[in-house]
């Protein structure tokens, strides 16, 4: 991984989530989920696609540490830890969406 400490911290904090939740989220400890984001632990597969999937950003855009797509990552209010399952798949349908907008428009 390259350096996607840094990009965790920043998409949680984007979307205001504390590490409890998060790591929640993940099924994970908190003491667990701060070693992704300090960069002692790597994340699992299954964690990056989770962490992608809830962010709305592609597991490789973590993985690179690519920032640019943290600014196109779409943040909406949530009422709590039990909701972010919902947000994931929220977030992957908008994702889908906006790809296939995208090549709808290279076809015209």
């Amino acid at each position: 991984m390259n350096d996607n400490k840094s990009i965790l911290r920043v998409l949680r904090e984007k979307f205001k989530y504390t590490q409890e939740e998060v790591s929640k989220y993940l099924g994970i400890s908190q003491p667990a989920y701060l070693k992704y984001e300090t960069g002692e632990t790597e994340v699992s597969m299954e964690g990056l696609e989770k962490l992608a999937r809830l962010y709305g950003i592609d597991e490789y855009d973590i993985l690179e540490g690519n920032m640019e797509q943290v600014n196109f990552a779409y943040a909406f209010r949530r009422d709590g830890v039990a909701n972010l399952e919902e947000v994931s798949h929220f977030q992957q349908i908008v994702k889908n969406y906006i790809m296939m907008s995208n090549e709808l428009e290279k076809i015209r």
